[in-house]
């Protein structure tokens, strides 16, 4: 998809982090699991002491440093920018305006669903911006072309491998299955799926409104 700087495409960026790194916290929340990814993000928190949004800069500078080597594209090195802003997001809403916020009971299934739905919405907004994509998709597109698989497949094989990590990191430093509980898998599952409803939707959308200006 060729890139292209618009205001429109700039509001659906930030949109996108926003609700991304909003939708992480949200799963920290929870007492049912981390997502995939922040599995990873929580125990490297754990053992270092780090923030969990210093922690997720870590990681996913891992990633990008892989990604550019590998593919021989310095064009990735730009998502440093992006991580930068997004796991500054994280401790915003981690440290300051969810901070007093832990749910108990019942009432832990509102962050959940809402998070559900909201990390795949913020990771279509960012791949629907035309922008550089969110670390996480890069790698999705990656998967994909280098495996041949669908792009949910994909995604879905990455998240098996980062919770893989993350247990036996969490098991072999005497702390259990750390963040990992069936929500992560309910993550898992529905991630790649959701980003392939929503981008799905936004197309629907789009055809919809041209079909609308042809009538007029």
């Amino acid at each position: 998809m060729k890139r292209q700087i618009t205001l429109l495409n700039t509001l659906k960026y930030i949109f996108g982090l926003a609700a991304l790194s909003f939708s992480v916290v949200l799963t920290f929340r929870t007492t049912l699991g981390a997502s995939p990814a922040d599995t990873l993000t929580v125990i490297v928190s754990d053992l270092t002491g780090m923030t969990k949004g210093l922690s997720a800069f870590l990681i996913t500078g891992v990633i990008i440093l892989f990604l550019t080597i590998y593919s021989r594209k310095w064009i990735f090195l730009i998502l440093f920018g992006q991580i930068l802003i997004f796991s500054g997001l994280i401790d915003l809403w981690d440290l300051v305006v969810l901070a007093g916020y832990y749910p108990s009971g019942m009432a832990i299934i509102v962050p959940f669903i809402l998070s559900l739905l909201l990390m795949p919405l913020g990771c279509a907004f960012l791949i629907r911006s035309t922008y550089p994509a969110g670390v996480y998709d890069e790698l999705m597109f990656f998967t994909s072309k280098v495996t041949k698989l669908r792009l949910y497949v994909a995604r879905t094989l990455n998240e098996t491998l980062l919770v893989a990590l993350a247990l036996i990191l969490s098991l072999t430093t005497g702390r259990g299955f750390g963040a990992v509980y069936f929500g992560t898998f309910a993550y898992a599952l529905t991630v790649g799926t959701m980003i392939k409803f929503y981008l799905e939707g936004f197309d629907y959308l789009a055809k919809i409104r041209r079909q609308h200006h042809e009538h007029q």
